[in-house]
């Protein structure tokens, strides 16, 4: 049934080509539409936005130079410009699963993809018009705080089986949950359950689970709703949200990896496994997502200048484990910090602290004069300004000395780092990153466990499991001397025992590398190490000679 109110509504239309906007809006007139706006760009539609109520926004996602559509969007959403009740739909040449993807994770309320017909757009919008007056006094009422209002609107509209009996059955889900009434809203969830698994429904469970303690069976619920819907973003949102909770940060990771495969172009994603994966100490995957991160940031609310600086981090701390991956990212890094102080402010300790990066950045690709000079540069303004440092900047200072070799200014400033910070348990936890051992209690009770169990398995004679299990404390702990002799010992136990391959002897030999880069003669497993390298010399030969 066509909708019979389109002369009541304003609409806005936004495309950065003239004739298209002039096919809508002739579109949009033949329906009956007498009040319509036009915008080029992003910038213009959220000019309008902010001076005018819209009930219906038509907007292409590609808008040219400046924000993209889905971003228009984002901005309404994140600014709360947008009408609650106004129709955002977002048309698009593109069909590729990312894009659409992520335009669905904004929740515009319809995604139509080129060319575009009166017929079909007059189809969309008679049903997006018809349920939004259905349902719009029930949006008023929560929106105005009359919950109880909101529920009895709900329960008419189920009762009365109409055709948006469904979006309401799930908006009373919801109001019964936000008030507490778990019990009724299970039973919603359950009742909707029995008619076909839908994603809202399960997801309904798996938090009602969740809110009664029940962290086990909401992660059932979820991974359920996963095998049902596999593109169901918001469960990929609660399982980390799960995660978090449970402390569990090398699922957290995972979760978040499986969710930007699915959906590449979401930003807070990306900036989620990008944090993540840093505090994992997995520097290949947080500087890949920190670059994805940045690039989607461009015009964006959820650009962040913290993630920036964490790009050139992870590439300045990748040249210790990849060159080739770091080179790769050096020009993306650099450029971030060229640019950082334009776009996001200047202070003298922030002055400082890029030139730090970038001077880590010039050690890493081989300019040590360069590096040389911009930590010059750094420690100019630092005694300029009679700075004090806060600990990230301390930080930064560590690993520019490391990356010239200085060796023992680095070792100074960490030993003085730890005695100031000594009683703060979280500054603690940041520079362990950066230490032989962890001085954290947190973490040096995690390195002992997951040591100890790697420990357990080697005494059985299960080298692979040891391996895993060194590898994972190493993954955090990198810089872990006596860990990282312990997986040399497996490795070397293991080569022994089985068939050898290439890249059990290239992690090896790369294992008793960095040892050798960073033992001392006075340490206290200085003898080993020397042992497991003989061990090691005589396994090459033993390759070598087939023995």
């Amino acid at each position: 049934m066509a909708y019979a109110g389109y002369s009541k509504l304003r609409a806005l239309i936004v495309d950065d080509f003239d004739s298209f906007r002039m096919t809508v809006s002739k579109m949009l007139m033949d329906l009956g539409v007498t009040s319509i706006d036009t915008a080029a760009h992003g910038a213009e539609a959220l000019k309008l936005c902010k001076t005018n109520r819209y009930d219906l926004i038509v907007c292409d996602h590609n808008l040219g130079k400046g924000k993209t559509g889905q971003q228009v969007l984002e901005d309404l959403r994140y600014h709360r410009i947008l009408d609650p009740l106004a129709v955002f739909i977002l048309i698009s040449a593109e069909s590729s699963r990312s894009i659409v993807m992520a335009a669905y994770d904004y929740q515009p309320d319809e995604y139509l993809t080129k060319p575009i017909t009166t017929r079909s757009l007059q189809r969309r919008l008679d049903r997006l018009m018809a349920r939004r007056d259905k349902l719009g006094p029930i949006q008023r009422a929560i929106d105005t705080g009359q919950t109880d209002a909101a529920i009895e609107l709900c329960r008419q509209e189920v009762e009365a089986e109409g055709r948006f009996a469904p979006q309401a059955q799930k908006l009373l889900g919801q109001l019964y949950f936000d008030q507490g009434d778990l019990e009724a809203a299970e039973h919603l969830y359950r009742e909707a359950l029995e008619q076909r698994p839908l994603d809202w429904a399960m997801l309904g469970m798996a938090e009602v689970k969740r809110a009664q303690g029940e962290d086990l069976s909401a992660q059932q619920w979820l991974e359920e709703t996963l095998q049902e819907h596999p593109m169901c973003m918001r469960a990929y949102d609660l399982q980390a949200e799960l995660c978090r909770k449970q402390g569990a940060r090398d699922r957290l990771q995972k979760v978040l990896n499986d969710a930007v495969e699915v959906s590449p172009l979401a930003i807070q994603r990306q900036q989620q496994l990008a944090d993540v994966a840093l505090e994992n100490n997995d520097v290949q995957t947080a500087a890949l997502a920190y670059r994805k991160a940045v690039r989607l940031g461009e015009n964006s609310v959820y650009d962040l200048p913290e993630v920036h600086l964490n790009l050139a981090r992870t590439t300045a701390s990748l040249f210790q484990e990849d060159k080739t991956l770091a080179k790769q990212l050096s020009r993306d890094a650099l450029r971030v910090l060229a640019e950082y102080e334009q776009r996001f402010g200047k202070t003298p300790e922030m002055h400082a602290e890029v030139r730090m990066m970038e001077a880590q950045i010039a050690a890493g690709q081989g300019d040590k004069r360069k590096a040389e000079q911009l930590l010059s540069d750094a420690q100019d303004v630092l005694t300029e300004e009679a700075l004090v440092l806060g600990l990230e900047a301390s930080l930064e200072l560590v690993k520019s000395y490391r990356a010239l070799g200085r060796y023992d200014e680095a070792a100074e400033l960490l030993k003085e780092l730890v005695s100031v910070y000594g009683q703060q348990e979280a500054e603690l936890e940041k520079i362990d990153r950066l230490l032989e051992e962890p001085v954290s209690q947190k973490n040096r009770q995690l390195v002992a466990e997951i040591n100890q169990r790697g420990i357990g398995h080697y005494e059985n004679a299960q080298y692979r499991e040891a391996i895993e299990c060194f590898d994972q404390a190493l993954r955090k702990f990198p810089r872990h001397i006596g860990v990282r002799l312990n997986l040399a010992q497996a490795l070397l136990d293991k080569m022994a025992d089985e068939q050898t391959n290439e890249t059990e002897v290239e992690k090896l030999n790369d294992t008793l590398l960095f040892v050798s880069e960073t033992i001392t003669p006075n340490h206290e497993q200085f003898r080993r190490f020397r042992q497991l390298q003989d061990l090691q010399k005589q396994c090459e030969r033993r390759l070598k000679t087939g023995a």
